[in-house]
């Protein structure tokens, strides 16, 4: 069985076009984890892009429920799992692992899907993510990164999208992701209000609930609501919630 974890970002974006085209073999399931706040963008992209290109070669993408999550912003003990700013660091990146990897293994599992190969997007570049997933076996299945094999970077993935009449996608992640640069967090702020009312109120209610002195989803450890959003990005961002580092 082959799966295509599909996160919505740019390498898998570049992933479909090779198999509309041929050049990959056709996966038996493409599946996408909702987190229940995944950007509008993904989705309009999908559904807009993604859907009819899929449907040309007789695919879809399902979609597996954040329904299947079992835990939300807290994990069973109480611990806080998105990468919040602490006053001397940074939480890492638990909402990952609970709200994707776990969500997707569920999903398939209610499919009668226990094994197989599973496709990740990371870029060729990206050694450092994929140097211990690319090719080994974790129970039941084989992780794969078919651009790696392809020898395709990001850059080179950018192209294949714009070989196939398609725009360049937004950065697939969630709309209150501590991870966002600047200029993300401006198009939520620009085009979803409502999404980024959310996101303050997320924001606010993290930190009421923290008893280290205060967490914050904007990088400057201010609330999210104050935040200097407009001031441009320092030319080495920090590393954003694509599809490598979500699983998906």
């Amino acid at each position: 069985m082959l799966v295509l974890n599909y996160g919505g970002g740019r390498q898998t974006v570049a992933i479909c076009v090779l198999i509309a085209r041929g050049i990959l073999p056709k996966p038996d399931v493409i599946v996408m984890a909702d987190t229940g706040r995944e950007n509008p963008s993904t989705g309009e992209y999908l559904s807009q892009h993604m859907t009819p290109l899929l449907a040309s070669v007789g695919l879809t993408v399902e979609i597996a429920s954040h329904e299947l999550a079992t835990v939300d912003l807290y994990g069973k003990n109480g611990d806080l799992l998105i990468p919040v700013f602490t006053q001397t660091g940074k939480l890492r990146t638990y909402c990952s692992n609970e709200w994707k990897r776990r969500v997707v293994n569920r999903y398939l599992r209610g499919k009668n899907i226990v094994s197989g190969t599973r496709w990740i997007g990371f870029g060729f570049e990206e050694r450092r993510r994929w140097i211990k997933l690319h090719g080994k076996v974790d129970g039941k299945w084989t992780t794969v990164c078919p651009l790696v094999d392809l020898m395709i970077n990001t850059q080179a993935a950018l192209g294949i999208i714009e070989s196939a009449g398609l725009p360049i996608p937004h950065h697939s992640a969630c709309w209150m992701c501590p991870h966002k640069t600047n200029s993300e967090w401006r198009l939520i702020r620009d085009n979803y209000p409502e999404q980024w009312a959310e996101a303050i109120a997320i924001d606010n209610e993290v930190r009421e609930n923290d008893e280290r002195g205060g967490v914050f989803l904007h990088h400057d450890r201010v609330p999210l609501s104050s935040a200097d959003i407009d001031t441009p990005d320092p030319v080495h961002p920090a590393q954003q919630c694509t599809l490598g580092n979500c699983f998906t």
